[in-house]
């Protein structure tokens, strides 16, 4: 609970913060080079249990509202209590559409941060980080949804901080309900 309330104190403050940036190069007709765009999250823990996730996407701006795109994903574990190590890889196409675009119109302190419903359908190959005898799952599809803010963080730079749920959670899912993402796109 503690880590919880500590984690939701600093979004706030990182909005707070980098909402005060500026970053509306879409809206005066922008080229086609200008619309896409390339992030992703990283994930890491280290120690006894040691969890490496990369997630690089590249997008692309359809208009100034909506945005859609592909990902790649790769998980690595190794939990040393369990003598175990695995890893995950897979693909993921995601889209967002902008419902408010500047909530700083109705709370101040937030300007430039947007409101975004986000979509995303991933796929993971398993084979190699879940062990169950006498079963041979390969891959699992994960599709998922929810709310994303968006904050300005440069000129043509964002963070996305979103609130997903799994449709299709299962005991082999690779991401439990609620799903938490912080990505950065560019």
């Amino acid at each position: 609970m503690k880590k919880s309330i500590i984690l939701i104190v600093s979004i706030f403050f990182l909005f707070a913060f980098f909402g005060k940036v500026n970053a509306q190069y879409l809206e005066s007709n922008p080229t086609a080079k200008q619309r896409i765009f390339f992030g992703g999250n990283v994930g890491l823990s280290l120690g006894s249990s040691t969890y490496v996730a990369l997630n690089p996407v590249l997008g692309y701006r359809l208009t100034n509202r909506l945005s859609a795109g592909l990902g790649i994903n790769y998980t690595y574990a190794s939990y040393s209590f369990y003598n175990y190590k695995g890893s995950m890889y897979g693909a993921s196409i995601f889209s967002s559409y902008t419902v408010i675009k500047n909530i700083g119109e109705v709370l101040p302190f937030y300007n430039g941060v947007g409101v975004l419903l986000y979509g995303e359908y991933s796929a993971m190959n398993i084979s190699n980080y879940y062990d169950f005898p006498g079963t041979s799952i390969e891959w699992v599809g994960t599709p998922m949804g929810g709310i994303a803010f968006q904050s300005p963080i440069g000129p043509k730079s964002y963070m996305l901080v979103m609130l997903l749920y799994n449709f299709n959670e299962t005991r082999i899912s690779p991401y439990p309900n609620p799903i938490f993402k912080v990505s950065v796109q560019f």
